[in-house]
């Protein structure tokens, strides 16, 4: 079965698999919720794992439970950014950045997705894994265990911010990247590298590598994980080909659903949380091109495409 239409839901993403039938999806791309970062569910939600280990687990089990849907020609890739040990913990009536520190910046902005009482669950210290200060390395957990699950990883991406803002610490050096992982199914599967080729010094075009320099993009009105439309343009080049599918399944405000159809490829995405979800719809619906003239007004054709769009409330 082809997918015709964009698929849009207010639901639980592990509900996605039971609505599309195997091998519909070119390509997910997605940045999932991060452990102890975020409270916006409630609790049982991804990312609020009693431990570490737990939600690396979870959250492997929700790609495995993709797996059926992405083609055995199909792509990966996921961001995804650490946590260390304690972060937060401690620090009740404060408005927390993400990593934990109160800043003045955050406490100004009154953003409510920031939580008013510790994220992190109180693990007793064990002077190993659990300390604090510790950095937890989860994106590399991650990436292991799902090479242990089978899957292939081909490229651990770099994404680095330039315009990151500078957390309040003393006793390190500001963190300044998140990780993009790229992974497929099988050794033989589709990638289009002349497609986000870059221009080299010597005037060539050239493989763009695995660091790439994208300035965080926020937006007024939603929560602070968005992940830049450059990134998933990047991500959706080379991972899918054009009229392909793209399946988003942590879709929060929509970028990933922006920036597919922009490049002309049909979409799938969830996202639990109500008030994203209507924030994503309004802002796809304003990223959709503007109607000219009278003609262009009453030209079906135009019409049909500008309301080819499926919601499922």
């Amino acid at each position: 079965m082809f997918i015709e239409e964009d698929i849009v839901e207010n639901i639980d993403c592990l509900e996605i698999p039971k609505k599309l039938p195997a091998a519909s999806i070119d390509l997910i791309v997605t940045s999932p919720p991060y452990w102890a970062k975020r409270i916006y569910n409630g609790s049982g939600e991804l990312g609020s794992e009693a431990t570490p280990e737990l939600f690396v687990k979870t959250l492997a089990d929700y790609f495995d439970a993709f797996e059926p849907l992405l083609k055995d020609e199909g792509n990966m890739y996921i961001n995804m950014g650490d946590t260390f040990f304690g972060s937060g913990a401690g620090a009740w009536k404060k408005y927390l950045d993400e990593e934990g520190n109160v800043t003045q910046h955050q406490k100004n902005r009154k953003e409510k997705f920031f939580t008013t009482k510790p994220l992190q669950p109180k693990l007793k210290q064990n002077g190993k894994l659990y300390q604090n200060k510790q950095l937890l390395l989860i994106p590399s957990r991650f990436a292991i265990e799902m090479q242990e699950r089978g899957w292939i990883l081909r490229d651990d991406i770099i994404w680095r911010k330039p315009n990151r803002i500078p957390a309040s610490v003393k006793d390190r050096f500001n963190n300044t990247y998140e990780h993009v992982f790229h992974f497929v199914k099988s050794k033989k599967y589709y990638f289009d590298l002349e497609a986000v080729k870059i221009m080299g010094a010597n005037g060539r075009l050239k493989n763009p590598g695995d660091v790439w320099d994208i300035n965080t993009q926020p937006l007024s009105g939603s929560h602070t994980a968005t992940f830049p439309e450059e990134l998933v343009e990047q991500c959706i080049k080379s991972g899918s080909p054009e009229n392909g599918v793209v399946f988003d399944p942590f879709m929060g405000t929509g970028t990933a659903w922006i920036v597919a159809n922009r490049l002309n490829r049909r979409f799938v995405g969830a996202e639990m949380n109500k008030e994203f979800f209507e924030f994503a719809k309004e802002r796809f619906e304003k990223s959709l091109p503007v109607k000219h003239s009278a003609q262009e007004k009453e030209d079906p054709l135009l019409e049909e495409q500008l309301n080819l769009k499926l919601f499922v409330d």
